[in-house]
């Protein structure tokens, strides 16, 4: 990656529909969501050894530029195998509760801290194979 790349997409996730944009360098990656219906708006930026540590700790190790290449594609929606989904702390611990089979929940501090947070999973499916990224991204107040 040579200049920065600038994307901008709008997307419909369960909470409602977003515009996300991606601002993409060669060792950097800037997220930022923007709900259409309130106006709340998460940002994260990221270093590119900090998205190969992360890619690492899911099982599935991705080059920065190789994971860029593909959240590009799941926002611009040009590939079957991946997609983008946006969610709250409650969402991600209700899919945790499900694989464990337990409900588990932080303390009332802790949780209204967690709820101002959204992750953003960039998931990927190919035949017989399936993974998750998440992306941790902070209102902008």
């Amino acid at each position: 990656m040579g200049e920065p790349r600038y994307l901008q997409a709008d997307c419909a996730f369960r909470h409602g529909g977003h515009t996300v944009r991606l601002t993409l360098a060669r060792s950097a990656l800037e997220v930022e969501v923007e709900a259409h219906l309130t106006a709340d708006q998460w940002r994260g930026e990221f270093d590119a050894a900090f998205i190969e540590d992360l890619t690492h700790k899911t099982g599935n190790f991705k080059q920065f530029g190789i994971f860029c290449s593909m959240l590009e594609s799941a926002l611009m929606q040009s590939s079957e195998s991946v997609s983008l989904e946006l969610l709250t702390y409650a969402d991600l611990e209700t899919l945790r509760s499900r694989k464990v089979g337990a409900i588990t929940r932080p303390p009332a501090s802790a949780a209204s801290l967690l709820s101002a947070k959204r992750y953003l999973i960039l998931v990927y499916s190919v035949e017989f194979d399936r993974g998750d990224i998440t992306v941790t991204l902070l209102r902008v107040w």
